[in-house]
C-alpha cells in the first residue's frame, strides 16, 4: 500500500512539476535615467514562466535580475541565500548627481523554506550627499494582498519621489 501510495506521489509530481514551472514569476527591474523628462525611473514587474525564464538582461538597457545579486550555499537540507552584491547607478540631472542604489530583498535566507524562492528589491536613491529615499522596499511582503510597488520615479526639479503602486494579486 505504501509502495502504491508513493507511485501515485511520484506520479502526480511529474505531472504538475511543469504546471508549477510555467506558473514560475520571475522579476525584472529596469533603472532609466531620463534626461529629456528629467526623471529617474525603476520600474518592477515580473515576467511569467518561458517569457521570465529566457528573458535577456542587459545592464546597458537597464535590465536587472535580483537573482544575481545573491549568492547561495547548500547546507544539508538547507540552501543559504545571501546578498553578494549591490548595484550603484548615477544619472545627472539638472546639474545635480543622482544615485541610485539597487539590492535584493531576500524573504527568506533559507530558499526552501516560506518564500525563499522569491525576491524582491530594496531602492535607495540619493542627490549630492542627500538621501531621498532608503531602503524602500518594493514588495514589503511574500504572501498576503500588501501593495507591491511597481514604480519609482524621482523628478529632477523639485527632487519629489513618487511611488506607483498596485495591489499584489493585480501585480502577479
Amino acid at each position: 500500500m505504501k509502495c502504491l501510495f508513493r507511485q501515485i506521489l511520484i506520479v502526480l509530481a511529474l505531472v504538475y512539476m511543469p504546471l508549477a514551472l510555467a506558473d514560475q514569476a520571475y522579476p525584472i527591474v529596469t533603472y532609466t535615467c531620463d534626461k529629456e523628462a528629467d526623471e529617474v525611473k525603476v520600474k518592477n514587474e515580473v515576467k511569467w514562466g518561458d517569457a521570465g525564464k529566457n528573458f535577456i538582461f542587459a545592464e546597458e538597457q537597464g535590465t536587472y535580475n535580483p537573482w544575481d545579486w545573491v549568492e547561495m550555499e547548500d547546507r544539508g537540507k538547507r540552501r543559504l541565500v545571501r546578498q553578494s552584491k549591490e548595484i550603484q547607478l548615477e544619472c545627472e540631472l539638472n546639474n545635480k548627481v543622482y544615485r541610485v542604489k539597487l539590492e535584493p530583498k531576500i524573504f527568506n535566507p533559507n530558499f526552501f523554506g516560506q518564500c525563499g524562492n522569491k525576491i524582491s528589491v530594496k531602492v535607495s536613491v540619493y542627490v549630492g550627499e542627500a538621501m531621498l529615499i532608503e531602503n524602500k522596499e518594493l514588495e514589503a511582503f511574500c504572501h498576503g494582498n500588501a501593495p507591491v510597488i511597481r514604480g519609482v520615479k524621482v523628478f529632477a526639479k523639485n527632487n519629489k519621489v513618487k511611488f506607483y503602486t498596485i495591489a499584489k494579486h493585480k501585480f502577479y
